[in-house]
């Protein structure tokens, strides 16, 4: 059964991996507990060739200890203060794992590592993110820098006119997350909208029924529909703490956000997924992807509250999308 998820998490999963050599996941996640006030669980899984059977039960026990052991050790090094406990499992496939680790402990934020790629010089996402951002019910904040200085930046990137959801109830959702971050982490709030104009923008005034060299009338379009966004993001920055600050940004999502959130110095970058039909079936492993991959901060990714859902039975075949 469905159940609603505070703005403010009070239980917190940290996705580990042990043999790590730097753990700015765990960072976060214990800054996040002390501000939240919230317990942890350090939560670790691994996959082992050979340990299946009956044969392999001893080592299996020997190897789940000693990984409880480790999860300890850096549990009482950067949880100090907090109220935490550990779980080491051996299984496959990870995603599944985690996910169910997660419903268990009913937690309210996954907070994990992504992995960086020195030869890349990038952030890579695994093979077991995607379904993490696919199926994880609750906010998931990948961690991608080393930490966060004393008063984080933080924007949550909404988009009020979307069809998919004519009441915005997503973009309330991102907006509550990212501001009750913002409140306790005691940052900064910007909420950014890139939209993209295409039939003015991109064909020009004969697409609109206009004369050829109808330039006035194809910026007062443009205009029109650039106050009508920012009327939509300003009624969703109103009101809470602390104030936020309105960013419209003229693009498409990909081009846009990753320059955004360089040229600000993002430190977190609130994204939603969205209910979208078999038609985006390819956006995960495309737009998406390069999306998430090229914006240089932390990403917290938001799902669609379930009540902005169809009934099941007019549901077929939808899945959660990252929405771009």
């Amino acid at each position: 059964m469905h159940r609603s998820i505070p703005p403010s998490p009070r239980r917190i999963v940290l996705v580990v991996d042990p043999a790590a050599v730097s753990q700015p996941a765990l960072e976060k996640a214990a800054r996040l507990a002390r501000a939240f006030r919230a317990r942890v669980l350090v939560y670790a899984c691994d996959h082992r060739e050979g340990l299946d059977g009956p044969a392999g039960a001893a080592l299996r026990r020997a190897a789940v200890a000693a990984g409880e052991r480790e999860l300890e050790a850096l549990a009482a090094a950067s949880l100090r203060g907090v109220r935490a406990e550990v779980c080491y499992e051996l299984g496959h496939p990870r995603a599944q794992r985690i996910l169910a680790a997660v419903a268990r402990a009913r937690g309210e934020l996954v907070v994990v590592a992504a992995q960086h790629h020195a030869a890349a010089r990038r952030t890579l996402f695994s093979a077991a993110d995607w379904p993490l951002i696919r199926d994880c019910p609750v906010p998931l904040l990948y961690a991608k820098t080393p930490r966060w200085p004393a008063a984080p930046r933080i924007a949550a990137a909404v988009d009020p006119l979307h069809p998919a959801d004519p009441r915005a109830l997503l973009d309330r959702a991102l907006v509550a997350r990212a501001r009750a971050l913002a409140r306790a982490l005691r940052g900064s709030l910007s909420i950014v909208h890139a939209w993209l104009p295409l039939e003015p923008a991109i064909v020009g005034p004969l697409a609109l029924g206009l004369p050829a060299g109808a330039s006035a009338e194809v910026e007062r379009a443009l205009g029109a529909a650039e106050a009508r966004a920012a009327r939509a993001v300003g009624a969703l920055a109103r009101g809470g703490r602390p104030a936020a600050s309105v960013v419209l940004l003229r693009g498409a999502a990909i081009d846009t956000l990753p320059g955004f959130a360089e040229l600000e110095a993002l430190d977190v970058l609130a994204l939603g997924a969205v209910s979208r039909s078999r038609l985006y079936e390819a956006l995960i492993g495309a737009t998406a992807e390069r999306l998430l991959e090229r914006v240089p901060c932390d990403l917290l990714i938001v799902k669609a509250p379930r009540a902005a859902a169809r009934p099941k039975a007019a549901r077929g075949g939808r899945r959660q999308r990252v929405a771009v």
